[in-house]
């Protein structure tokens, strides 16, 4: 499929999901907003958190200080034009039913940007007829693929701390960067346009290729403490204390690591390095273990279920994977959300 060029004017850009990584997204492109290549911002947002960005979104900076910013926000995206570039800031789980509300926020040559956690629903695995689709774990039934179309993604990685304290308040708690990227020989003209408008809006960007290597790397992470510090109910600080779950963790990496090699990607940082990194920082807790804590549904099928799916359909063997995403299951199932 041959894509349209994105026109030759300032984009118009939509945030789907204004939370925690989507608000900082949301706010410092809106302080930008119709400066440079940016056009008109949108944010997407539902219920009092909506209701309290339409006053103004108050973003609060590591150092402490809070911004009110101007936004333009609302919960209905049916009343927006057709949008150039499409940000969505979701849980993997929250974005299949979507499918035809994105597709229709689109315009012709717009493009989409899904920042998640684990694989995204474009990532393409064969489909055992000769071609290739999405991992059902992250896109049941293919209706994103259909819809959208893995062409109109570029891949969006968020490496940052940022949470939600009361609604309207975004909290960029750790500064940090976007990765965009996309597959091997696909055309980057899109992804340096949109990096340079990021970049203008006050981000740090950079730009893996191929864009394997940001994804599976933030996937051995994700896919090990994540899982682990969910098991346990407990921050990674305290788990990799003791052996049996340092190795458990550790076992986990090393599995991503060779699914990721047989994606043809390179994770340069070794299983003991990230091992020690997540041992500075002891009462951090992992998204999946808050998502537990708050009574919220973890993100089991696009995180870890989706990776073992990738091992599967390469033939690379994953049994710590495979045990540690069979035990969220029955934990998820357990609870009474």
């Amino acid at each position: 499929m041959t894509l349209p060029p994105l026109p030759d004017r300032p984009l118009d850009i939509c945030i789907y999901g204004a939370g925690a990584i989507g608000g900082v997204i949301g706010a410092l492109l809106s302080r930008a907003q119709g400066s440079g290549d940016i056009g008109r911002v949108t944010l997407i947002a539902r219920g009092d958190h909506c209701a309290a960005l339409q006053t103004g979104l108050r973003l609060r900076s590591p150092d402490g200080t809070i911004d009110t910013i101007a936004a333009t926000v609302t919960d209905d995206p049916a009343s927006l034009p057709p949008q150039d570039v499409v940000i969505t800031a979701l849980k993997g789980h929250q974005i299949p039913p979507l499918a035809d509300t994105l597709a229709a926020l689109l315009a012709p040559h717009g493009r989409i940007l899904p920042v998640v956690n684990g694989v995204p629903w474009w990532y393409p695995l064969p489909d055992g007829q000769g071609g290739t689709k999405g991992a059902d774990e992250v896109d049941p039934g293919g209706a994103l693929w259909t819809k959208i179309g893995p062409d109109r993604a570029i891949g969006a990685i968020a490496y940052l701390g940022a949470s939600v304290p009361e609604p309207g308040l975004i909290s960029y708690d750790i500064e940090g960067y976007l990765d965009l990227g996309r597959l091997p020989g696909q055309d980057r003209t899109d992804v340096a346009r949109i990096a340079a408008l990021l970049e203008s809006a006050g981000w740090l960007i950079r730009q893996t290729e191929p864009f394997q290597n940001a994804l599976w790397t933030k996937m051995m992470s994700n896919c090990s403490l994540n899982a682990v510090s969910a098991i346990t109910r407990s921050p990674n600080g305290t788990n990799l204390q003791a052996k049996p779950l340092y190795d458990f963790t550790g076992a986990i990496m090393e599995e991503v690591r060779a699914i990721a090699a047989a994606e043809g990607a390179e994770i340069a940082m070794t299983t003991e390095k990230r091992l020690s990194l997540a041992m500075r920082n002891g009462g951090f807790k992992t998204s999946t273990l808050q998502d537990l804590e708050k009574g919220r549904p973890m993100e089991i099928e696009p995180i870890f279920a989706a990776a073992a799916s990738v091992s599967h359909a390469r033939g690379v063997p994953c049994p710590m994977l495979d045990l540690a995403v069979e035990i969220l299951r029955h934990v998820e199932r357990s609870r009474d959300l």
